[in-house]
């Protein structure tokens, strides 16, 4: 890797510098450097049409491969590089800015300066656009965050030996995105570490270099939240060939032709790829916890698309860790395409499946549900339920490093709590086949885990809610309505966690040793009754309702009319008792053992954690304020 030089005017990493001495440059002289150079340039400004007038920061750039195009394009454009030097090739432009306050200069440059400098000829400085250039270290940039609208690094990341710190400065900086390069490992350039020798003979001016798989730099980003967005090769066949070759047009030919047989987008390299800051939609910034899993740990996450299982695998993500998500074929990864994740595609009660997916994986966060839904058979939730941990038990005993089973089941299982508050021993009463299910899956894992000395983590997590949320948004309605209707004329006491609580606590469950072969029932220290609830939501919206309280049994006879009819029509029901158990059921915890034995505070109180979900929903246009 790159050795730090003896240069006073220097910083650690330096990769710029011999990139833009002369004899560097002369590896893209010529008409075969001249198409290398236009393909990269084409690419770039390809990307940079979906950041229109974006002020650019060019880490490295003292090559001035870039900055020439991009000042053509009237980029506002500054060059960052390790020493003064850097800016003897960018001195036709960087020249050929606007003077600074205070000084004049004659003219613009000719254009032989630019040829002089190694530079395509371009039109005057009041056409090209603004390019300055800065000497600062590339590890510590001298620059506030989100100082620029979109940060490129080229020719850096591969020769710096402190790059995931460099990803990090890069990142730093930037208010929309960042566009890389990096030669790739998944490519014909797997074979480059074997044959240095003979590319430094052929080349002569030619430097070590790091090669990177495709997850690796995205995993990268990823920790500092930035999703990978457009990514392109560059070349399929090895760019020394082509130099060696110096024919233009058979490079070019070869290139087009491979190019349309799919094979430079699937293995070319160099790859170029963009990465985006998401823009956020709303006002919640989910908390990244401390994660004592070492970073690359193989794990695997069921149920990746939902809920809760989506903003877990974000986070597992951003830690670092090569996770591995069962899917089925149905399922829609829209929401996580951004993430370098691993997909097994099936059901997570096919045993193929979960053989191929569970391989090698030291953590399994088992969180796949079959939603309460009456159109699902009773078989249905057996197999997603009870099925698919068996599958997975068995699985994780094969992996001689396996570490922990986190296992989310529910407080269902309790069913109605007659004498709350409840805890974790508290006896089992599921009230339907959902919470039976649950319930079966729980009792065979404990069975099965101290029988055959399975680390496990059970995971019960009380009612579910926060940004992102849909199933609490007809009661969310409710409560925005002048009339609020509840059955019954009990208080109904209800638990909540926020998503980003519960996704904290099953990251610190897998690794804590007070975790090990224990039950957590997951909820906030107080409960709530869903008269408070609604209040809170309405007050959020600038409402004022009247509670009028119904009889619950004919709803439930209606209810079950109505569930008989629908699954015999194959159609979801309006209503059906499971969902009319929402309003009549007490479901009160004590989560002292969350406190004591793991140290978790939750992070949203009741109320906060109500706003701020009723806040999203306001800008998603599903509530509005009065």
């Amino acid at each position: 890797m790159l050795q730090t030089q003896n240069n006073p005017d220097t910083f650690p990493e330096t990769a710029d510098i011999e990139t833009a001495s002369d004899d560097y440059a002369a590896r893209f002289a010529g008409a075969v450097g001249a198409w290398m150079l236009k393909i990269q340039e084409v690419t770039v400004l390809d990307l940079l049409q979906d950041h229109p007038g974006a002020t650019i920061l060019d880490v490295g750039g003292g090559h001035g491969q870039l900055a020439v195009p991009l000042c053509r394009e009237k980029y506002p454009v500054t060059v960052v590089g390790s020493a003064e030097v850097c800016r003897q090739r960018l001195a036709a432009i960087v020249d050929a800015g606007p003077p600074a306050p205070g000084l004049r200069r004659a003219g613009p440059p000719p254009p032989e300066r630019f040829a002089q400098a190694g530079l395509p000829t371009v039109a005057p400085w009041a056409q090209v656009g603004l390019c300055r250039f800065q000497v600062a270290n590339v590890l510590k940039l001298p620059f506030a965050d989100r100082s620029f609208d979109t940060v490129l690094c080229f020719r850096l990341v591969t020769h710096c030996a402190h790059w995931e710190e460099l990803i990090g400065e890069l990142c730093r900086v930037a208010a929309r995105a960042v566009i890389v390069d990096y030669p790739t490992s998944q490519s014909l350039n797997c074979v480059a570490p074997h044959l240095f020798g003979a590319k430094k003979k052929l080349e002569g001016n030619t430097r070590p270099f790091r090669l990177f798989r495709h997850e690796e730099i995205a995993g990268a980003f990823a920790r500092h939240s930035f999703v990978p967005g457009r990514r392109s090769g560059q070349f399929f066949l090895p760019m020394v060939l082509h130099r060696r070759l110096k024919c233009r047009p058979l490079s070019a030919v070869a290139e087009y032709l491979l190019r349309q047989a799919g094979l430079v987008r699937r293995w070319g390299s160099p790859v170029i790829l963009e990465l985006r800051r998401p823009a956020a939609p709303d006002a919640f910034e989910p908390s990244q916890p401390s994660c004592a899993i070492p970073a690359g740990t193989r794990v695997l996450v069921t149920g990746a698309t939902g809920f809760t299982g989506a903003l877990l695998t974000r986070k597992l993500v951003r830690a670092g860790l090569e996770v591995h998500a069962i899917a089925r074929a149905s399922s829609n990864l829209e929401a996580l395409r951004d993430l370098p994740i691993h997909w097994h595609r099936g059901n997570v009660f096919d045993e193929i499946v979960v053989a191929e997916a569970a391989q090698g994986v030291d953590y399994i966060f088992h969180v796949a549900a079959a939603y309460r839904e009456a159109k699902h058979a009773d078989a249905m939730y057996h197999q997603v339920h009870v099925l698919s941990t068996q599958l997975l038990a068995r699985a994780a005993l094969k992996n001689p490093a396996f570490k922990r089973f986190v296992h989310v089941s529910t407080v269902g299982v309790h069913g109605h709590i007659a004498n709350p508050p409840a805890d974790e021993l508290y006896s089992m009463h599921p009230g339907d086949i959902y919470q039976q299910t649950k319930a079966d899956a729980e009792l065979w894992l404990r069975d099965f885990a101290q029988k055959k000395s399975l680390p496990y983590t059970v995971i019960r997590p009380a009612a579910i809610y926060g940004p992102g949320d849909t199933r609490l948004l007809k009661f969310f309605r409710m409560a925005s309505r002048r009339i609020l209707f509840l059955l019954g004329r009990g208080q109904y006491l209800y638990h909540l966690i926020h998503v980003d609580d519960l996704t904290n606590i099953m990251i610190l469950a897998a690794t804590h040793p007070s975790a090990r072969d224990e039950i957590f029932i997951c909820g906030n220290s107080d409960c709530v009754t869903l008269d408070q609830m609604a209040r809170i939501v309405a007050g959020e919206l600038g409402n004022r309702f009247r509670l009028v309280r119904l009889p619950a049994f004919p709803f439930f006879l209606a209810a079950d009319v109505c569930e008989w009819v629908c699954r015999a029509l194959g159609v979801e029901p309006p209503i059906h008792r499971r969902r009319l158990a929402f309003f009549t059921k007490d479901r009160s915890f004590n989560t002292r053992k969350l406190r004591e034995k793991l140290g978790y505070q939750t992070r949203y109180s009741n109320e906060a954690g109500l706003i701020q979900t009723t806040a999203w929903y306001c800008e998603q246009g599903w509530l509005k304020r009065r």
